[in-house]
């Protein structure tokens, strides 16, 4: 049964999270008419390529979560950014004699270009990936407080990903638990993990690695780690599953294989998906999804329109979503054709993003002025500072 017992980087401007956005002028040369969001396909990037896109080595340190609930935390170890910036400049993205036509390369290119600057946005080129923002460490508090987000066997989608805190989190919980059983057919139950965001060179720069980086810091990677010979080389040691420690990690074919093998004998189906918003084809994911979840997307007043979309969509367009929350649990049955299909879609944002509009107000008024008259519940606040919520949204359609 699915159920819910419902600053950073290195020397980066990351080190501190971001309260507001920063548009980048419109005079700057990344910025282009031609790549608005609306002509950035909706597709898919294999994790075969994503695997392959992998450097030998990657650097992380640890992200420590503050849980409300407990009174305690939750530690992942998340890429370092200069290690991303290292990789695209050892790999040429950095040379002039790149050929900028390339949709790939010019994607690199941009990349290296927001490493240095990653506080700042620009529309339809490059939407804040690379950050850890505060609002993701706020989905893992509310999902940790409703049962530490159980979702084994079922649906979910983070949309707008980034360094997909929220899902390596969920997956890091599945990989700590004993995987499904290969004699009972009731334990094999196949769990989908599906990652979006604008930009494919995030995927490969920080949302691949830190789902790696989950896995091996589980028991899951225990047999693997366990099989590596002693080495007397420091390039061939592998650090322990210890996510707060700093280290490097070999990426390794052999790792690969292991992290596949994981995938596979918990029965988890990870996909990953890059591009615009309005492209967003349930037909290419498979859909509907159990659990649908965002954060920071609601920063841009014209971007509100294609998440509304976009989240309604993945939900289903069932009129009776799941409503019940019971102090801090939360079931969702699994989907058949006599009922309803169970969802729970989940939105972090600011209260507010100075400077653009954007913010919870605004995006409650586009949810309940929807076709599909939408409602939301704040299910999560902080009002300290500058406020932000964990927002809840049932699509009421009549």
């Amino acid at each position: 049964m699915f159920k819910f017992d419902f600053d950073l980087e290195d020397e980066e401007p990351d080190n501190q999270f971001q309260s507001s956005y920063t548009p980048i002028s419109s005079e700057n040369p990344l910025k282009s008419s031609s790549n608005s969001p609306e002509q950035v396909p909706f597709e898919e990037v294999s994790l075969s390529q994503l695997l392959d896109a992998l450097p030998p080595l990657i650097s992380y340190s640890p992200l420590i979560i503050p849980l409300s609930s407990a009174k305690r935390s939750v530690t992942l170890a998340r890429r370092d950014l200069f290690d991303a910036r290292f990789q695209l400049i050892s790999e040429g993205a950095g040379d002039g004699a790149a050929n900028k036509e390339d949709d790939e390369v010019t994607d690199r290119i941009q990349a290296l270009e927001f490493l240095d600057v990653p506080s700042d946005l620009v529309p339809g080129v490059y939407e804040g990936g690379l950050k850890t923002w505060e609002c993701s460490l706020d989905l893992v508090d509310y999902l940790d407080s409703t049962n530490g987000g159980y979702v084994r066997g079922k649906r979910v989608l983070e949309v707008g990903c980034g360094t997909a805190v929220p899902s390596s989190y969920l997956l890091q919980n599945i990989f700590s638990s004993p995987p499904v059983s290969s004699d009972a057919s009731n334990d094999k139950q196949e769990t989908h993990i599906h990652v979006q965001d604008y930009n494919a060179s995030v995927l490969e720069l920080v949302t691949l690695p830190n789902i790696i980086l989950a896995w091996y810091m589980s028991s899951a990677s225990t047999n693997y780690r366990n099989s590596l010979p002693k080495s007397h080389s420091p390039d061939d040691e592998h650090p322990p599953a210890n996510p707060s420690t700093p280290s490097d990690l070999p990426i390794s074919l052999p790792l690969k294989s292991a992290f596949q093998a994981s995938l596979a004998e918990y029965n988890i189906h990870l996909r990953f998906f890059a591009g615009s918003w309005n492209g967003f084809d349930p037909s290419l994911t498979g859909g509907p999804y159990n659990l649908a979840l965002t954060s920071e997307t609601i920063y841009r007043s014209d971007g509100l329109r294609p998440l509304i979309n976009l989240m309604n969509t993945a939900c289903g367009y069932f009129p009776q979503p799941l409503d019940k929350l019971v102090e801090q649990k939360l079931s969702l049955r699994s989907v058949s054709s006599n009922e309803p299909h169970p969802y729970l879609c989940l939105v972090a944002a600011k209260v507010l993003y100075f400077g653009v509009g954007g913010g919870v107000s605004e995006f409650v008024r586009a949810v309940e002025g929807s076709p599909w008259k939408g409602k939301v519940d704040t299910v999560w606040e902080k009002m300290a500072g500058v406020g932000r919520s964990v927002m809840r949204v049932r699509w009421d359609q009549e």
